[in-house]
Order: C-alpha cells, then structure tokens, then sequence
C-alpha cells in the first residue's frame, strides 16, 4: 500500500467481471483490510445531500439534541445521539448520531422533527436504502472467497428484520480553528485506533476530510495500551477519494472467514501542518450480521460465537474506550472469538 492509500475497486459491469472484483477485493481485504469501490451505484447528489443533513443536524443547538435518547455502548443500546470529549478538559467534543431502519419501532423516538432537521427522515431514508444493494454485491463475492455460496450473507444482513441491527452514524469532529497546536494535548487523536465491530463498513468521507489512518499491514497490530490509545509497527493515511466510497473489513467478518480476512486498527489523527483545521464530517454504514446466527468459518478456527455474544464484550471495550481494563483490551484483539456458543443460537440459514 502507498502513501495514496488502499486500492482502489472498479465496481463496473459487476455481472461480467465478477472473479475479476473477486480477486482484487481478495487481495486489499487480506493484507491491509481496507479498499475503496468506485462505480458503486449510489448518485453523488445523494451522498451530497446526506452531508448537508449530517452538518444540518450537528449544528442544532445542544438542548435539541439532547432531547432523543443517546447511544449506550456498554449496554449496547446503539441508537441516537451521542457526544464524547476527546479528552478530559479540552473542550472538544466528537459528536454521532446512530440511526436505523423503522423496522425498529425505537426509531419512532429518534428520528428529529421536521422543526428541528427539516427533511432529516426523508434524506436519512433514502441514503439508507441505497446501501444494501452494493452491500449485497460485495458480500456475495466474499462468500465466494471464503468457500460459502454465493448468497450466504444475503439473509444475514438483511436489514428488513429487528434480528439485524446494521446502523447509520453521522459523524462530526470538532473544529480545531482558534485552536493552538502547541496546547493539543499528546497522543490525543479525534477518534482513538480501533477495529469495528461490523462484518463491513461503508464509510462516506466529505471533500478534504483528512486524518484517517490504518495500522500499516497485514501484520500492523496493537503491540500496547494507554488510556484508549493503542500503540501500533506505523500509520498509513487513507484519504477520501472522489467517486469513492472507503470499505474495511470488521472483525466478525475476520472470524467468519478464519483469519483470512483482515479487521484492521485504524483511528482518525489530529491534523498535520498545513490540513484544514474545520470541522470534520463522515458517515459510516456498519452493516451487522442477525445478533443470533452462528459465526464460525469453514475450517472452524475459532469456536462458534454469536453477533449478540460478541458484542458482550465489544460493547464494554467501546463503553471503556478510555481506560480499557486487560480482559477488555484483549477482546479487542480478537481473543474473543471463543466466546461459548449459546444453545438458542440461529443456525446459518441453508443457501439456495
């Protein structure tokens, strides 16, 4: 991988160049786990349009947002608003906003009223609907891969069930203007390294959104911990493209497909000399398997878990993000995996 980030994938004439998407996919999703797709089917007047409504929604004022429920990770509740300061005292504060399809009748409290984000439901929705379809697309080709049908995932990410829980989240990072360098605190990032907790997300980067960087390799690992921010062998910049749409691998995807797959360490830096100091906004489309289907490989590397048994322990790293205990840390790391399998579990649907 170069300094201009991971490979770029040519969704076009998806049908006819299937082994070809295939083989290229393989290749960034095994060593740096991370890839953009362009050619994806979704208008750039959409994606413009979900930016306008993600910075319309962040610039209400406080006591507005305040009013839908916020997002629990520790309890993984993930709806609705939430807001955390990148560190203690500075007066930064790093905003989301998690959204879902109405099938979650939760939705009905979450959703901003016209008053408060005119056309916010409308815009979210159709931005939301346009998902899937290249979801889809890319799934059916690591189900290939990996050795499963082609259509293995495709009822386990359907987004049409309360059983699955893939979400929307608006981002917005605080503006660093009026701000000095000097009194950035050390080792602070606008978002510490991580590894998601998604089969795959679909991350939606506006014009000149720098900062996001991944651990450097297939074997670019966390080797220490401090208060949330994880130690890595280096740091590679993934900067946002035109056209394109940027795509990681998450860590049940990593399990499903035996390790092959790589669910990376990436984190958003604070900006380098010279790169915009206004506020930053992204949208992330983290797509969930059924909290209770059976995750395990074919070659059965990891014991079985569950979406829901997971993120038992997920949910608790993210609820501690910023003073992670030993067993919490390590979860994160993938020793999780081997979390028993609950009796009720779902059994991988047979593909047809």
């Amino acid at each position: 991988m170069s300094c201009a980030g991971p490979p770029i994938v040519d969704l076009a004439n998806f049908e006819e160049r299937k082994e070809e998407i295939k083989n290229e996919l393989m290749k960034a999703a095994t060593t740096v786990g991370f890839f953009y797709i362009t050619n994806h089917g979704i208008p750039q007047d959409l994606i413009d349009r979900a930016f306008a409504i993600n910075a319309r929604y962040f610039d209400q004022p406080s006591e507005v947002k305040a009013k839908y429920p916020s997002v629990d990770w520790g309890a993984v509740k993930l709806l609705g608003y939430e807001v955390n300061r990148m560190h203690e005292g500075d007066g930064l504060l790093h905003e989301s906003c998690i959204q879902k399809f109405p099938v979650h009748t939760e939705m009905e409290k979450i959703w901003p009223t016209e008053e408060d984000v005119p056309d916010f439901k409308k815009v979210t929705m159709e931005f939301m609907e346009a998902l899937p379809p290249v979801v889809d697309r890319l799934m059916s080709l690591f189900a290939l891969a990996i050795g499963f049908p082609e259509d293995f995932f495709k009822t386990i990410t359907d987004v049409s069930t309360t059983e699955n829980n893939s979400f929307l989240q608006y981002h917005k990072y605080p503006s660093l203007e009026g701000t000095e360098r000097k009194d950035w605190k050390e080792g602070v990032n606008r978002i510490t390294a991580h590894t998601d907790e998604s089969l795959m997300t679909l991350l939606f980067n506006s014009p000149g959104s720098v900062g996001l960087e991944l651990a450097a390799g297939k074997d670019g690992k966390a080797v220490g911990s401090e208060v949330g921010q994880y130690t890595v062998e280096g740091w590679t910049d993934c900067p946002p493209k035109p056209g394109c749409i940027t795509v990681n691998v998450g860590d049940p995807l990593q399990f499903w497909s035996d390790g092959l797959l790589k669910s990376n360490y990436h984190r958003v830096r604070m900006p380098k000399e010279g790169e915009p100091l206004d506020a930053r906004y992204s949208i992330g489309w983290f797509v969930w398997p059924k909290d209770d289907v059976l995750i395990q490989g074919p070659a059965q590397k990891y014991p079985p878990t569950t979406m829901k048994e997971f993120m038992k322990v997920k949910g608790q790293m993210y609820g501690n993000s910023f003073h992670p205990d030993p067993e919490i840390y390590m979860a994160n790391q993938h020793v999780a995996f081997g979390v028993p399998q609950l009796a009720n579990a779902t059994p991988i649907p047979a593909a047809s």
